[in-house]
């Protein structure tokens, strides 16, 4: 699906990440903007470690249903371990192939999955496909062109971020994602903007988990010197310790729904 490696290693490193404030309170926003309701079914499509898969199904009960799919099995194997409910469930799955019925759910949702995903149309279209008529759905992406990340080297600091824009198929899917929603056959209902700001650079921002993760798979291409990768990791906390750390990115949260004059 992308250039990232999905192992145990980066599955724990991913379930950190989610629990920190950042995440959790792009997660409360995702969650108001979904407006679920008591005995709804939802699919969440690349489920990650689950988390918002538990706080729906919290809000949706005993009588609703939630189904998280990932194509990670490590990261299903966590979400398994941790399953709360009985209505709520985890499968591996592709997003470009859904093994769900025509018309299934009442809401889907995809936060930070589609830009990963090459032929990311025809998630869309297997998003539609699933829902029912009048649903309704969320995806969320990440413009990785709009990053704001100071460094006192800003060409290394460019360097880097350019060799990280292969780890994911649309580094900048945010510019294309109403007209893609639309031309799937949804109607679109509007897009906002979640922001997220670090100022300092630690295990409880964002930022923290991202920077690891670029070192390392930059590190992995060798498009960039060991020297100067170590030198870019190790600059934030000197800069974070002066109070110099600034950190800033945009979640691009775009809402549609299934026309109900769509068959299912």
């Amino acid at each position: 699906m992308s250039g990232l490696e999905y192992t145990k290693e980066n599955a724990r490193r991913l379930e950190k990440l989610y629990l920190t404030r950042d995440v959790a309170a792009q997660r409360s926003e995702t969650i108001r903007q979904l407006n679920l309701s008591s005995g709804e079914s939802v699919l969440d499509i690349g489920c990650g470690p689950g988390y918002l898969c538990e706080s729906m199904g919290e809000i949706v009960g005993r009588h609703g249903a939630v189904v998280g799919i990932d194509v990670s099995t490590d990261l299903i194997a966590l979400c398994d371990q941790r399953k709360p409910s009985t209505w709520l469930s985890y499968a591996i799955g592709d997003a470009t192939k859904i093994d769900q019925a025509d018309g299934s759910f009442d809401v889907v949702v995809c936060t930070q999955v589609a830009e990963y995903v090459p032929d990311v149309d025809r998630v869309l279209s297997e998003a539609l496909r699933v829902l029912k008529p009048g649903g309704r759905t969320i995806f969320v992406a990440t413009d990785w062109d709009a990053v704001v990340w100071h460094s006192d080297n800003p060409e290394r600091m460019a360097s880097v971020m350019k060799s990280w824009e292969a780890h994911c198929a649309h580094p900048r899917l945010p510019r294309s994602m109403a007209y893609r929603l639309v031309n799937a056959g949804f109607r679109f209902d509007g897009a906002t903007v979640f922001p997220i700001l670090n100022l300092r650079h630690d295990e409880d921002s964002y930022s923290n988990g991202p920077s690891l993760g670029i070192r390392d798979f930059v590190a992995r291409k060798k498009d960039v010197l060991a020297g100067d990768l170590n030198e870019w990791y190790g600059e934030f906390e000197r800069l974070s310790e002066a109070g110099r750390y600034f950190f800033s990115t945009n979640r691009y949260i775009f809402k549609a729904s299934k026309r109900t004059a769509q068959a299912s």
